[in-house]
């Protein structure tokens, strides 16, 4: 048996018949071998008739370790492995049958990732970085964890922001805000109305930075200096590269953080800002958890008498016709590869779809506010309220209900619609509305704030619309009356999340009650 020596080591179970002829690296175990190079192979003769195989480039090894590393190595091959004795000549030839050019076919170089985290892990242990002893050093302290502290701090520092955080480090994720030109529009819009003064030579906080449009576009606007914030690393390294390119890196200051727990912003001390914007709206409005972002830097950052943009913003809802779409869902899940699935559409219905209507006709009332919120004036203690009790003692009340009246929500949304016309009610349409009005300076000055509204037949947004569709559906004659409550919280699972408890009711049949969660990552 030939061997093989690679980078140093002998690999004792690969015949030189086996390289001779080419075999990739898979013609043994991988458990045995470590033959993963990365480069194809030049061979030449030696003086003692051996052939020596080199790599034409730097070779690059992807081990066990999970760490691709360069490295050079030369592979000593026998001249028998090709045909030859120790004394072959030049004027020797190969035989037909021996003709085989030694090359190695090698693959790419690879991360095992899985290995790679555990080895950051080690790395971590070691510098004592990890929480192993959390339990025996601070085990006192998780008991009163949440005590006194507020929630959009406990938001900002859980492992499921740090995931959201991350999801956003795709550029990729924030094309559809991006592309979004009535969104846009608005935004241009309002810093352009901006009263005398209110914005040139200020300073400006933006939260929520994502790829720093926004604070570019108020450092074009006139602003003095720009701060932008967001928790994202990979938004925040390709923000200020994007600004460095567009020339603005002597105005835009680009700090990687929760808003919620940074201390300290450069150059500029606790209600020292002129300015906080935010595009921090998400799927249903309040999807995504910045609310609680823009008030806590409100509180903390904002001088009194600054503005926030957008300042004004609202909930809207309206009776939904949505035949075509369920039926849509139907026919989808009644066949999938010969089986019937339709069963599934039970927890299908549970997840609000983000939407357009296609028909005016789907609106089978007009449209009506649930909730509205100052966003100068709210504050972080304010985002969410508790849940009051009703003025009964129904004992047969369900242990679920109970809770949701125990837990804090965004809003308690009461209602009552007017059917337009004889048709089936199928569930609720909302959207939302944001108004920019300066802290009401435009309309001291007579000017209209600027408007940017979700509306199923206002300009199309990425936003789109939230289609909530109950369990069943609810025969309406024109003028019949349709009450009820929409109730928001935020996720028991991840707080970012929305969760909506629907109950409609119409004339002395029993009510309707139906549970939605809206993710963060619809947007």
């Amino acid at each position: 048996m030939n061997s093989v020596a690679i980078n140093g080591r002998l690999s004792s179970g690969c015949s030189a018949k086996m390289i001779g002829k080419a075999v990739p690296y898979d013609f043994c175990s991988t458990a045995s071998h470590n033959h993963r190079l990365a480069a194809p192979f030049t061979l030449s003769r030696g003086l003692n008739g051996t052939f020596a195989a080199s790599p034409t480039q730097p070779l690059t090894r992807s081990g066990t370790r999970g760490i691709a590393q360069p490295f050079t190595s030369t592979v000593a091959v026998s001249a028998t492995a090709i045909g030859s004795s120790s004394s072959f000549s030049s004027s020797n030839s190969l035989s037909k049958r021996d003709r085989r050019r030694p090359v190695l076919y090698l693959d790419p170089p690879t991360i095992n990732w899985d290995r790679w985290e555990m080895l950051v892990f080690r790395r971590a242990q070691e510098a004592g970085l990890t929480d192993e002893d959390e339990d025996e050093e601070g085990g006192d302290d998780e008991e009163g964890a949440g005590e006194g502290e507020s929630f959009s701090s406990r938001l900002a520092s859980s492992d499921l922001s740090a995931a959201y955080f991350r999801h956003w480090d795709d550029p990729a994720m924030h094309q559809p805000l991006l592309q979004d030109r009535v969104l846009t529009a608005a935004w241009r819009d309002a810093l352009a109305a901006a009263p005398p003064g209110a914005l040139e030579g200020r300073v400006v906080l933006e939260v929520g930075c994502g790829l720093g449009l926004l604070s570019m576009m108020a450092a074009k606007a006139g602003a003095a200096r720009v701060i932008a914030v967001d928790g994202s690393e990979g938004a925040v390294d390709a923000a200020r590269r994007i600004i460095k390119a567009n020339g603005l890196q002597d105005k835009i200051i680009v700090v990687h953080g929760a808003i919620e727990v940074i201390e300290e912003l450069p150059g500029v001390a606790p209600g020292g800002v002129d300015l906080v914007i935010s595009n921090w709206m998400g799927p249903g409005l309040l999807a995504g958890g910045m609310m609680h972002s823009v008030s806590h830097a409100v509180k903390k950052w904002l001088r009194p008498g600054g503005v926030v943009l957008p300042d004004q913003v609202s909930l809207w809802a309206a009776g939904l016709e949505d035949r075509e779409a369920l039926q849509e869902a139907k026919e989808s899940w009644s066949r999938v590869a010969g089986f019937d699935m339709s069963m599934a559409l039970t927890q299908v219905i549970k997840h609000p779809r983000c939407d357009v209507l296609t028909r005016k006709a789907q609106l089978l009332s007009a449209p009506q506010r649930l909730a509205s919120w100052d966003m100068a004036t709210l504050e972080p203690e304010a985002v969410l309220q508790p849940v009051a009790e009703d003025d009964d003692n129904d004992e047969d009340k369900e242990e679920e209900e109970e809770e949701e009246r125990a837990a804090a929500a965004y809003a308690r949304c009461p209602f009552k619609f007017t059917s337009l016309r004889d048709e089936r009610l199928f569930g609720l349409v909302l959207y939302w509305e944001a108004l920019w009005t300066w802290g009401g300076a435009l309309d001291g000055e007579g000017k209209s704030p600027v408007r940017f509204s979700t509306h199923p037949f206002s300009s199309s947004t990425h936003y789109q619309q939230l289609m909530l569709d109950l369990p069943r559906t609810v025969r309406l004659a024109a003028d019949d009356e349709v009450s009820g409550e929409l109730v928001l919280r935020p996720g028991t699972t991840d707080p970012r999340d929305i969760e909506m408890r629907l109950q409609v009711s119409q004339g002395d049949g029993s009510p309707i009650t139906a549970s939605y969660r809206v993710s963060h990552l619809g947007r």
